[in-house]
């Protein structure tokens, strides 16, 4: 049994979880790999041939990811070593984000533990990153886009600390483990670990996880008291109005319906009513001129219209090239009425990207920007006017659209979320004609969905007030 860097953080999260991949794999849940974990990684190797690229043009004394073993346990795969003209060695930690980090920290220091218990010395060590204020114009330049850090300091301060943690995991895994619960009950879902059901089975559903914005100091008072059901939540405990509604949609069975205010909403609206949603693509080195390290640009659209008489027609754009959005702009400029409403849901993404395209295109600014003044969210409503335990603490549409219009969802699509509608478009721009046209297609429909959803949410509203 080996201990690798992943395993090392995945013990600092949850050391029942570790120890369960470790020596009961066969228990361990298979949740895959996300697009989001794939095009991720993807960007970390595409990072990392720019480092190779940099120091080989430098003509500088690097070995490349190095396997390193030690006799205790601890396994390696050192990003890069460098010995320097002076003779002393530097670690070197390639990440793809824009910026140091503490998590970054502790994965170096855990490479500098086991290069030295592996019997090497290491007198420095850097972490080399994206600049996040680098423009790509023509072929990289890895010197402007790379970041070279030195965190030595950084690290020697956290050593001991993971030095003892290290020797703490390796103990931890030859041992035996209590089955009943793990350390993820305080934290929130998103941190939660991939064996959370397995050591915690009566946690019900909507749950204490369920509540939005709930403190780690709230959490940690009800599950330290062992409440999880919403309806248990003691009478008078502190709960902000939104957490309450929640609580009293949980406890009733039934959705908290401001209709007044929901009514007030709709009637702002004029129509025509243009329900839209771009689809974008950003990458950790750019792909295209004018773009940075994992700058958002759109690449597609859909416009779902509806008049006042109920005719509904649609319209859409996919770029089937890699570069700027100019040409979808004009084409949006051509689909899109010079009146009535612009509904999206979290409106703020969709305002952002015309914010950075009136900056890349100064000419379509005022066009740009008149769209971000008829833009309406609608997902506004489900935050305080109608909000459902059903919901599960998320007011993204693919919690809501099932609650609301079980007759719609993505499970037919091939493209079901936007990381993967993201890799698929990088994809497609990288295929031969056909392959490329059956990724569009697909592409196409995933965006077309999207307004769709909007347009039945809007008309369930809309059915709801009337009746």
């Amino acid at each position: 049994m080996r201990l690798t860097k992943s395993d090392f953080i995945q013990y600092l999260h949850c050391p029942k979880s570790l120890w369960l991949l470790k020596r009961e794999p066969e228990n361990y849940p298979d949740s895959g790999s996300s697009a989001f974990d794939v095009k991720l990684a993807r960007g970390g190797y595409d990072v990392e041939r720019h480092v190779r690229q940099l120091f080989q043009n430098e003509g500088r004394n690097v070995v490349f990811q190095e396997k390193l073993e030690t006799d205790d346990g601890l396994l390696a795969r050192v990003d890069a070593v460098e010995q320097m003209v002076d003779g002393k060695i530097v670690l070197h930690e390639i990440k793809s984000s824009t910026r140091v980090k503490d998590d970054h920290v502790a994965d170096a220091c855990f490479q500098k533990v086991c290069a030295e218990r592996a019997g090497q010395k290491i007198d420095r060590v850097s972490l080399v990153h994206l600049n996040g204020a680098y423009v790509r114009q023509g072929e990289i330049d890895p010197r402007e886009m790379l970041v070279f850090a030195d965190i030595t300091d950084k690290v020697e301060d956290i050593e001991p600390e993971i030095i003892d943690g290290i020797d703490e995991a390796l103990e931890f895994l030859a041992g035996e483990i209590d089955r009943n619960g793990c350390s993820c009950p305080e934290e929130s879902r998103q941190n939660h670990c991939d064996t959370f059901e397995l050591f915690n089975p009566g946690v019900p559903s909507p749950s204490v996880y369920s509540l939005p914005r709930l403190s780690k100091k709230k959490r940690k008072k009800l599950v330290s008291k062992g409440i999880f059901g919403l309806e248990d939540i003691p009478k008078g405990f502190s709960l902000t109005a939104p957490q309450s509604l929640v609580v009293r949609s949980a406890m009733s069975g039934k959705p908290r319906v401001k209709a007044r205010k929901i009514r007030r909403f709709l009637s702002k609206l004029v129509f025509p009513l243009h329900f839209f949603d771009y689809e974008t693509f950003a990458s950790a080195v750019p792909l295209v001129d004018g773009t940075g390290p994992h700058r958002h640009f759109p690449v597609q659209y859909s416009l779902h219209i509806l008049e006042k008489n109920g005719t509904l027609t649609h319209r859409e754009y996919l770029e089937r090239e890699a570069r700027l959005p100019l040409r979808l702009v004009e084409q949006l400029q051509a689909d899109i009425g010079r009146r009535g409403s612009i509904i999206s849901w979290h409106a703020s993404f969709e305002r952002a990207r015309n914010r950075d395209m009136a900056a890349i295109y100064p000419d379509k600014e005022e066009f740009l920007y008149e769209l971000n003044d008829r833009t309406v969210d609608l997902e506004e409503v489900f935050k305080k006017d109608y909000v459902d335990a059903r919901f599960d603490g998320s007011t993204s549409i693919k919690n809501v659209l099932p609650v609301l219009c079980p007759e719609l969802d993505y499970s037919d699509l091939v493209v079901q979320d936007g990381s993967s509608a993201m890799a698929e478009w990088e994809r497609m721009i990288q295929a031969g004609p056909e392959e490329a046209d059956k990724i569009a297609q697909a592409l196409l429909l995933y965006c077309e969905r999207d307004t769709r959803a909007l347009v039945a949410i809007h008309a369930f509203l809309r059915d709801l007030v009337e009746s």
